[in-house]
């Protein structure tokens, strides 16, 4: 196994970038690097979702497979549970932050509309719509917004919060805008990096708020969030992470930036799975840079007016 992944981390790891291009890194030196035409065909998923660039069968099915076990604190989406509650710390610290900022939008929390991207089951969205904004949550497999919307009727206080089965993309065409784009856990499963953010982008109003949460692509995050819970605890099903498609925190930045959003924190998200604990870190420890966010990590950017 330990092989297998040294020979992902050894390949070419790429996102497509700007006006078309694929931007290549590899750890091999190769510095020739060339870009290529991003020439990435559509792919079609489950349901009545549309053919778009970031969202493949294969992953939607995955987790449609499994969508009936999304409550379940000690199923296989334990780790989600896990982090949900430092990641709403995270995105409503950064949404108060802009609210101090001269020219920002995000004013009232109770007249914000937010959207949840690859929403699953929707523990960040009943968790966002509970902090007053309007929420939308959106995700390709109409399994998981079923599951959603059933969940979402417990709690008769949710008025807030609607479901879609859709992609981003699908947004996007229908001109959709939002004060706050969430997409959690999410970008490591898409086809196309770059194409996935540059949607999360359009989807922000101007000055509006862009959050996303991943995996780096590290030694510790190949430990953390694909040997020990899927391998050594056998708690998350083998194969649901790709560790060649973790995005590390400055690729994340270069492609917002290239989409016309500025970041304005990085933190760590520590995730130990063996305790079953999740705290939010900074990124950087006195001289020693980037050390908070080795393995799991949570982004916020500023789309410019």
């Amino acid at each position: 196994m330990y092989g297998r992944w040294l020979q992902k981390w050894g390949s070419r790891v790429c996102y497509s970038g700007p006006r078309g291009l694929r931007v290549r890194y590899s750890t091999q030196g190769d510095t020739n690097g060339q870009s290529v035409t991003n020439d990435q065909s559509s792919q079609s998923v489950t349901g009545s979702v549309a053919k778009c660039q970031s969202v493949t069968e294969t992953e939607v099915s995955k987790f449609a497979r499994i969508s009936d076990s999304w409550w379940d604190p000690r199923g296989p989406f334990k780790y989600l549970h896990t982090m949900n509650a430092p990641r709403i710390q995270f995105i409503r610290s950064r949404i108060l932050d802009l609210q101090r900022s001269h020219n920002s939008r995000l004013s009232d929390l109770n007249k914000l509309r937010a959207v949840d991207v690859g929403c699953g089951g929707g523990l960040a969205s009943e968790s966002l719509a509970r902090l007053g904004m309007h929420v939308v949550g959106v995700d390709a497999a109409e399994e998981n917004i079923s599951m959603a919307r059933e969940h979402q009727q417990r709690d008769p206080m949710l008025v807030n919060l609607e479901y879609r089965h859709a992609t981003a993309e699908q947004l996007v065409e229908q001109r959709e805008e939002f004060d706050v784009v969430v997409s959690l856990e999410v970008i490591e499963h898409v086809t196309s990096a770059f194409e996935f953010v540059r949607s999360l982008v359009r989807l922000a109003r101007p000055g509006g708020l862009v959050v996303v949460s991943t995996m780096n692509r590290t030694v510790v995050s190949w430990l953390v969030d694909v040997v020990v819970p899927e391998y050594v605890m056998g708690s998350v099903p083998r194969g649901t992470h790709d560790v060649a498609k973790f995005v590390p925190p400055h690729e994340l930045r270069e492609m917002l930036d290239a989409c016309g959003a500025e970041t304005v924190d990085v933190q760590g998200l520590v995730l130990d799975p063996i305790r079953n604990v999740c705290n939010l870190v900074p990124r950087d420890f006195g001289l020693v840079r980037n050390v908070g966010v080795q393995a799991n990590y949570i982004l916020a950017a500023r789309k410019k007016l």
